[in-house]
């Protein structure tokens, strides 16, 4: 466990040379998915180093699900960028979903740290659309009197989604898609033209946005929002393969920082 802002952040890694790849995981998921086993399977295998971690509220990680928001969740992304550059001396950040856009948010704010980036059906602004989803749905409110609507999930064990207040309030003040993105760094963009949860021009509005001049976008022909199938996440690697070549190949030493 990693602690940060009084909570334990619960993390996989697996040491390796530099840089340093992060997986940010979509909301409401874990490092325990099929990209993040893929990913981990894959820095084993090239010799990198790895670094998959569940927000706080999710998975095994500390906290309360309905008090985490893009604040929250940046704050621990950007706790484990800090720790992994200064072992590894920068990191390619792999973002699914929410963390796409967490990702650009991290990068923007990590500049230096960052040598790439892979973003995987990226839900940029993603609390903007919700106003929408939520239109037919009643404000509920949990022991704690914290207001939510329920949002359906097609996904995982299909429970329905608690979309708390604060989440969409919080999610305003780190909308991207309005201006230009100052990211400088190589970035690939992967995305379904079958994904009904964030659609396909979600990351075609992110890459005219993007400041970066090897910025791309692959389309993958059936796919859905989980990109998750074998041939899915062979694309996946491939992209990770392509970044990993781009980036530096000098290092710094380690410093004996440990997570």
């Amino acid at each position: 466990m990693f602690k940060t802002q009084n909570r334990s952040l619960a993390y996989e890694l697996v040491e390796g040379a530099s840089p340093c790849v992060i997986f940010c995981p979509g909301f409401n998921s874990t490092m325990q998915g099929n990209k993040a086993r893929a990913l981990n399977q894959y820095c084993q295998q090239h010799g990198q180093a790895f670094i998959a971690f569940d927000y706080q509220g999710h998975g095994q990680s500390g906290g309360d699900f309905a008090d985490g928001n893009i604040s929250t969740w940046l704050a621990d992304t950007l706790a484990i960028v800090d720790i992994a550059a200064a072992r590894y001396g920068s990191v390619v950040l792999v973002g699914s979903s929410m963390g796409g856009w967490i990702s650009l948010l991290a990068s923007m704010q990590r500049a230096d740290q960052v040598s790439g980036l892979l973003l995987i059906a990226c839900a940029a602004d993603m609390t903007k659309t919700y106003p929408a989803r939520i239109a037919n749905s009643e404000l509920e409110y949990d022991q704690r009197g914290r207001g939510y609507y329920r949002v359906e999930n097609s996904y995982d064990d299909e429970q329905d989604y608690k979309i708390y207040k604060q989440l969409i309030d919080d999610g305003s003040q780190h909308f991207l898609l309005d201006s230009r993105i100052a990211i400088s760094c190589p970035v690939r963009l992967i995305h379904g033209d079958q994904d009904e949860v964030v659609e396909l021009s979600r990351s075609e509005q992110v890459l005219s946005k993007l400041d970066s001049i090897n910025a791309s976008l692959s389309t993958i022909v059936g796919g859905d929002h989980r990109l998750s199938t074998p041939s899915d996440l062979m694309q996946i690697l491939a992209s990770l393969g392509e970044l990993l070549n781009l980036a530096s190949s000098s290092t710094k030493s380690y410093k004996g920082e440990t997570l």
